[in-house]
Parts: C-alpha cells; sequence; structure tokens
C-alpha cells in the first residue's frame, strides 16, 4: 500500500506563496480537455483566483480556457512544470508515459491525477513523478461547485484546492478509493435517468420548459432530504414514504419487480470488476 503523501515543504509552502494571490497555488494543468474545462469553470466560479497555466497540446481548448477563465498557455509541458507548484494530471491511463516522458518536477512539487483506473505505484512507473502524488476524482457536478471530491492520501493542500469546487473527502486506502470512483461513474448514469423521466412527461403533455424543472428539482429535494435525515438509513426513508395505499409503493413495486433498482448495483459491480481486472 502507497505510504500517504509527506507533509508539504517549506519550499513548497514559499511556492505557493510566489502568486498573485498568498495561500493560492500556481496550478498547472497537463491534459486540456473537457475535464479540464469544467474543473476549471468550478474552481472560479468558488472562488479560485490563483494562476492557472494550461498545456498547450490541445490548442484550440488551450485557448478558450484561457480567455474564458484567466489562464495562461505555457509553451510546452515542461514550461507548465516550471511555472507551477501544483500540477493536475488530466489525461487517459494509455497516454501517462507519453506524457512524463522527458518532463522533470521539482522535488517538492505536488502532483494531483485525476487519472481514473491506475494506482499510486502505476502513476509511478509510468514516469519520474515527485513524492507528493494525490489520486482525485472531480466529477462534472464541480462545475456548479456541488458533489463530492474523493481523494487518496489525504492532502491538506489538495483538500484546500477541491474545497473550490465541493466537499473533498480523503479515503484511508486505494481500495476505498476505487469504491469512490465506481460511485462518481453513477453521477453519469444519473443524467439519462433524468432524460428520460423527462421526456416522458413532455410525451404526456407537460411542457418542455417545465420538465426539467420538475425532475431536477425532485431530485435535489430527495438528496437535501436524505441528508438532513441523518439518523435513517435511506431504506427507511423510502418505507416511511411509500407507505401501503400509496402511489410511491405501488411503482416502487414495479421497479422492484422490473429490476429497476437492482439494475444499478449490477452496474457498479461491472465498473468495480473491470477496475480490479
Amino acid at each position: 500500500m502507497p505510504k500517504p503523501a509527506s507533509p508539504p515543504s517549506q519550499q513548497t509552502a514559499n511556492l505557493l506563496r510566489q502568486d498573485l494571490h498568498p495561500a493560492l497555488p500556481v496550478l498547472g494543468i497537463l491534459g486540456v480537455g473537457h475535464f479540464a474545462s469544467y474543473t476549471l469553470a468550478g474552481l472560479r466560479r468558488g472562488g479560485f483566483s490563483g494562476q492557472v497555466v494550461l498545456s498547450p497540446r490541445n490548442a484550440e481548448v488551450a485557448r478558450t480556457l484561457a480567455k474564458e477563465q484567466s489562464c495562461l498557455v505555457a509553451g510546452s509541458n515542461q514550461e507548465v512544470i516550471d511555472r507551477a507548484s501544483m500540477l493536475l494530471l488530466s489525461v487517459r491511463p494509455h497516454q501517462l508515459a507519453d506524457l512524463l516522458k522527458d518532463l522533470t518536477f521539482r522535488s517538492d512539487q505536488i502532483v494531483i491525477s485525476a487519472i481514473a483506473g491506475i494506482s499510486l505505484d502505476e502513476h509511478r512507473a509510468a514516469g519520474p513523478l515527485p513524492e507528493q502524488l494525490v489520486r482525485m476524482i472531480p466529477v462534472c457536478s464541480i462545475e456548479a461547485g456541488e458533489g463530492i471530491i474523493p481523494i487518496f492520501p489525504s492532502h491538506p493542500l489538495v483538500e484546500a484546492l477541491a474545497r473550490f469546487t465541493g466537499t473533498p473527502v480523503a479515503l484511508e486506502s486505494e481500495e476505498q478509493f476505487d469504491l469512490a470512483l465506481v460511485a462518481s461513474c453513477m453521477n453519469g448514469w444519473l443524467y439519462e435517468f433524468f432524460g428520460d423521466l423527462a421526456d416522458w412527461l413532455t410525451n404526456k403533455g407537460l411542457p418542455e420548459d417545465k420538465t426539467r424543472e420538475m425532475i431536477l428539482h425532485n431530485i435535489r429535494g430527495a438528496t437535501a432530504y436524505g441528508l438532513l435525515k441523518k439518523n435513517e438509513t435511506l431504506q427507511d426513508i423510502t418505507q416511511g414514504i411509500a407507505t401501503p395505499g400509496t402511489f410511491t409503493l405501488d411503482g416502487l413495486k414495479q421497479l422492484r419487480n422490473q429490476q429497476g433498482i437492482s439494475a444499478w448495483t449490477k452496474a457498479m459491480d461491472g465498473v468495480l470488476g473491470k477496475l480490479k481486472a
């Protein structure tokens, strides 16, 4: 099991103060695509005013982000590293070794990896990385400043950065982190589910401009209520609502009979199986 990252060195602390905004890191992003776009949008919306330096590889996206999110585009990936105190890796797993080839990091730098499905040991096998290496799962909801951001191992500066976009949760092992990754996949599945429900309402006659609000606010209300009732299991909340004679219970029985609920956990089993393969 990889050992937790060491506390930030004094040199790292000094680097963090080099930005125009004290205590904010100079953030470098290696891999500028969809993930970088919503992460940056979430950081800026959450009040992060530190300098951000982008990899030039995806030139069109980098130029757009530089304009929209007040970032700098570096001339090379090495320049990104040279300018930054904290680096964010956001490439596909098979691209990591090529990305790291011929790059040199400073020993005190903090590297955050948003690369799904590869362990810390596999990261290190792909190329020379500094001691402070942290895995993180930021899903697209962070653009709205919502959601959980799983982190392993715990690192105070990484958690401080994540708080600009949501709620960081430090996990105790990579096994726990992988389970959190499975849960984050559910985030993407939900939108198709919401869309099907909205289409049903529209097809039955509810105005289209009302269906989206109806579905999303019902879901938001349900999650808020679940978070409020911390002393009840989620199943207990259901039982308290779906009582005999209610329409809620009628619909719930149909979902159970057609495996509409168990299908979700089967999908999670499938993702976890691929992670362990």
